[in-house]
């Protein structure tokens, strides 16, 4: 199947492609030649079956998702659909600061079933039309049950989205509490667990950051 290259990850190309007259997008994980060839293709195998199972959670959940069209394991090959929009990071620049509610709803409802995204970047959520898409949960995970374990678990994954919001100087704060007010709505009391979590994960790193930065005076 050719196509163009659309991006290139540390994990993953993606290309625009054809798909029985479909825009599609093809998302291959190419081996490493740095890792055994044996061990190589079980983490392939087992990255793109675990996204396709991790969207198809978030979509019987109400979450958008592109359309899953085909996908081999043995060949660590997905083709989906290609979501044609405007990424997060790109209408946050823009101003679109109230979206961060309809983020924190979404990540909101995928947490209370237990599902962890794995990779919360902005450029992994997509406004396509009046609807926000999630793409890339090859890193995501389930976790079954309700313990302070599986709020860390969360709270990392919120993180990801928060380092970005971090660079928002003045408004960061108030981005963050969009966040919030939206994740609340479906998350309740689980909420403010996860949010005292972050604020561990936050401390712990910017005290990482002084004593790296002290040692290297």
């Amino acid at each position: 199947m050719e196509g163009s290259l659309l991006a290139k990850g540390a994990e993953a190309e993606l290309y625009l492609v054809e798909w029985f007259g479909l825009r599609a997008v093809l998302k291959w994980r190419k081996p490493k030649a740095y890792r055994h060839p044996a061990l190589d293709y079980q983490i392939r195998r087992r990255r793109t079956i675990n996204e396709v199972r991790n969207m198809y959670i978030a979509h019987s959940l109400g979450v958008k998702v592109p359309a899953v069209y085909f996908f081999d394991p043995e060949k660590a090959a997905i083709v989906m659909e290609y979501v044609e929009g405007a990424n997060l990071r790109d209408l946050l620049a823009q101003g679109a600061y109230d979206l961060l509610r309809d983020v924190g709803r979404l990540v909101g409802v995928m947490h209370k079933a237990g599902l962890i995204h794995g990779d919360l970047a902005p450029t992994n959520i997509i406004r396509a039309g009046d609807s926000l898409y999630f793409i890339d949960f090859g890193l995501g995970e389930v976790r079954k049950g309700w313990s302070k374990r599986t709020a860390v678990f969360m709270a990392r994954d919120i993180n990801v989205l928060f380092r970005t919001l971090d660079l928002y100087g003045d408004r960061a704060e108030e981005m963050k509490r969009l966040f919030w007010d939206g994740y609340g709505e479906e998350m309740g009391e689980r909420a403010a667990a996860v949010e005292r979590e972050l604020t561990k994960i936050r401390a712990a790193g910017r005290y990482a950051e002084r004593v790296s930065s002290s040692s290297r005076r």
